[in-house]
């Protein structure tokens, strides 16, 4: 999830200070500053990170490319994997 940061003011007399959230977007970042602080004004809230690795979104587009190039070489070595996905039930038939 991204990572944004703001300046938010918590009370009258005292000075600003910096947050950091983890939200899925700004408007959300946004609110959930509002929920957990309930700030007099949020200034200069952007966005400081991507966190591709904490979502896992890299992992799952290393998956897919296996899967797709699993797909292709079964596809092109097709009578192999006819023959063992035909041996493979027979042992499962058969056990």
């Amino acid at each position: 999830m991204p990572t944004y940061k703001a300046e938010i003011k918590t009370v009258p007399t005292g000075s600003s200070y910096t947050v950091t959230v983890e939200s899925g977007s700004m408007s959300t970042a946004r609110q959930e500053i509002e929920h957990l602080y309930e700030p007099i004004y949020i200034r200069n809230l952007r966005q400081v990170g991507s966190g591709s690795g904490s979502d896992g979104s890299i992992e799952g587009t290393w998956f897919l490319i296996a899967i797709l190039v699993t797909i292709a070489i079964a596809i092109q070595f097709w009578p192999i994997t006819l023959a063992l996905l035909v041996i493979w039930g027979l042992y499962k038939i058969f056990s």
